[in-house]
């Protein structure tokens, strides 16, 4: 009875969280950027596609890792009944992000100073709200998170109707965030914190260096394809890459949630205690992850083409079971990252996004030569499934320290 009750709060869990980064995916994927094909030229949505992909980068290398960081080393302060650091690094990040990204959007993208203050305030709210999660996740009230989105769905579409008055591309990325800010600010423990340093401080900036890495190498491979494609295709191939791409990321509404309530799951004694279990069921998993994921993104990603892109939908024809693969082996990899992060090797996983990264980069300028857009596409899958043969290597890896240490254990108490 009581592995039952574990495992109906296991999927509530996972349930609610789904619900809550489904209103966000609706938000963004399926009401701002099919609706923005339409009002604006190719050229003013490939802004808007850049824009928002460093906005993600940036948001899940900072606020997003740093709440990760917060979950796995929770176990540690509440052992010494101590409270904060947090909100002390996420400061110092506001700060680094401002530095970088204002000069970057003023001399490099050419946007207005006004307008790249205003891009700036939105990254760093939706750093805020990313990192609010964190506490949702922590607290395991993943309600919380569904109300966020709300907020988030909210500010959408109330920036939409006003875009349609003003077409002020500022305003419409600027009020979600704020929305969704606020209820964060709220609901969490972000005011709360203030200011606090603890004797924790250099293990948790250490830790957030070495995750941080990881993290950044991930988000630019998921974000990174569509600044290569700009340089080399033009506006339009942006946006009919995205197009698909935004499409297959649906799988994403599964896969998030999942590996969110599995990293909240996995951070503390019963993790530990689990770690055989938990890695066994994670490989035993993966071919049907990749299986089912690409059976439905195929047909899903197709008939999203054809009601909400229909004017990309025959250059986009040829794309989309080469992304739709690349979609299940990234589910696959996201759900494997979940469990690493706790139980392998930080450098080890450096090591192998560092390798990712070089593979994708060649691949890409390879393949895009010889056969355009489509060969782009060839090489993002190909360094895909090299990551997650290397995850494969690694969960192995991990499972075989783990029976070394109970066989140790075993021969100590044999003496």
């Amino acid at each position: 009875m009581e592995k039952l009750k574990k495992y109906k709060v296991f999927m509530s869990d996972m349930l609610l969280n789904m619900i809550g980064f489904g209103i966000y995916i609706v938000a963004q994927q399926i009401l701002l950027l099919p609706l923005l094909a339409k009002m604006v030229n190719d050229e003013m949505y490939s802004s808007i596609v850049l824009y928002l992909s460093i906005l993600n980068v940036v948001c899940n290398v900072t606020g997003g890792e740093l709440g990760n960081v917060r979950l796995i080393r929770d176990y540690d302060y509440q052992e010494k009944n101590i409270k904060g650091d947090f909100v002390r690094i996420l400061l110092v990040i506001s700060f680094i992000i401002t530095v970088i990204l204002l000069p970057i959007f003023i001399c490099y993208i050419h946007y207005s100073v006004i307008g790249s203050i205003l891009l700036v305030v939105t990254i760093l709210m939706a750093n805020l709200r990313l990192y609010g999660t964190c506490y949702y996740r922590l607290q395991q009230q993943y309600g919380k998170v569904i109300w966020q989105n709300v907020c988030y769905l909210i500010g959408m579409v109330t920036s939409l109707g006003i875009f349609k008055f003003c077409e002020n591309i500022y305003l419409l990325l600027l009020i979600p965030e704020f929305v969704s800010m606020m209820y964060a600010l709220k609901n969490s423990d972000i005011l709360q914190m203030k200011l606090v340093k603890t004797t924790e401080m250099i293990h948790t900036v250490k830790k957030y260096f070495q995750l941080g890495f990881v993290s950044m190498l991930t988000n630019l491979m998921a974000y990174f394809d569509k600044f290569l494609i700009y340089p080399i295709f033009g506006a339009t191939l942006v946006a009919v890459y995205y197009a698909v791409n935004s499409m297959s990321k649906i799988a994403n509404l599964i896969t998030n949630p999942i590996a969110n309530v599995i990293l909240s799951w996995v951070s503390g004694k019963r993790g530990e205690k689990n770690k055989s279990k938990i890695i066994r069921m994670t490989l035993f998993m993966n071919v049907a992850v990749v299986l089912i994921v690409t059976l439905l993104t195929i047909p899903l990603t197709y008939l999203s083409l054809k009601i909400l892109y229909h004017q990309y939908f025959s250059e986009a024809l040829v794309l989309i079971i080469p992304i739709s693969i690349t979609a299940a082996f990234g589910t696959a990899v996201t759900l494997m990252k979940s469990v690493l992060l706790k139980f392998s090797n930080t450098n080890q996983l450096v090591g192998v996004y560092f390798v990712y990264f070089i593979l994708f980069v060649l691949f890409g300028y390879f393949l895009s030569k010889a056969n355009g857009i489509l060969g782009f596409a060839i090489a993002n899958l190909m360094a895909k499934i090299g990551l997650w043969l290397a995850f494969i290597g690694l969960l192995i890896q991990a499972k075989k320290e783990k029976i070394g240490e109970e066989n140790e254990v075993n021969e100590s108490n044999k003496r």
